[in-house]
């Protein structure tokens, strides 16, 4: 029986010390994990939110005919036009999808996230995934038009910071062609390609100059939807 109880005992210990190495290898490696994870999940998320929107806009051409008969949100800040546009050449198309409207907290919270200039609250579109987006004009008339896109793909998930969980794509279109980019108007040359791989990084890594903002999501389809060891900032 005394054997017994020492045996017990030494084996308790055994464990208790296992527990606590384990405990520290988690500490130590899981951050190193959850990172890499997200460095592969993101690059898929944006893709698959190009995608989608791409498909939705080219179904909504063919039903609404060419792209310059649309009615394009005139106002930056307008509400209505906004909700309007979503729900005329996005929802029908998008299966899932929903909108959160101003008056609920949780959409102030997602709008301010996602759109910081301002403190109106912008309508914000949720995917059934968990991701959201909200989107602004950014200049419209009768032949050409911009409208800018921010993506945040785990929406209230943190950081909730530019270019680590929230990206930016626009909707270009002019005469009767019409596409959906990743990045912002500075991320293309004049033939309308993506820039130089140079020229991506270092417009990305200075994001938060003057129309530099929303080029990392170039950066990252440049590289083929991948987040290379080199990506400025640190997911």
């Amino acid at each position: 029986m005394i054997n017994q109880a020492k045996f017990q005992a030494f084996t308790l210990a055994e464990v208790l010390i296992t527990i606590a190495i384990i405990g520290i290898v988690a500490a130590m490696t899981l951050p190193s994990v959850i990172a890499n994870y997200k460095k592969k999940e993101i690059p898929i998320r944006l893709k698959k939110f190009s995608s989608t929107m791409q498909n939705a806009f080219n179904m909504a051409k063919l039903e609404h005919g060419p792209v310059e008969s649309w009615k394009f949100p005139e106002h930056q800040m307008d509400f209505d036009e906004v909700n309007e546009f979503a729900h005329t050449y996005l929802y029908p198309y998008i299966t899932g999808i929903k909108d959160c409207t101003s008056k609920e907290w949780i959409c102030q919270k997602m709008s301010q996230n996602m759109y910081t200039a301002t403190s109106y609250t912008i309508p914000v579109h949720i995917f059934a995934d968990g991701g959201c987006f909200l989107f602004v004009t950014g200049g419209a008339n009768e032949n050409s038009a911009n409208i800018h896109f921010t993506y945040d793909y785990n929406c209230l998930g943190k950081p909730n910071e530019p270019d680590k969980d929230i990206f930016t794509f626009y909707l270009h279109y002019s005469g009767d062609t019409m596409s959906f980019r990743s990045g912002n108007f500075p991320s293309y040359n004049s033939s309308g390609l993506l820039k130089k791989r140079s020229e991506l990084m270092n417009l990305c890594k200075n994001h938060t100059q003057t129309h530099n903002s929303g080029i990392c999501s170039a950066l990252i389809e440049y590289d083929g939807w991948e987040i290379k060891d080199d990506y400025p900032f640190k997911i």
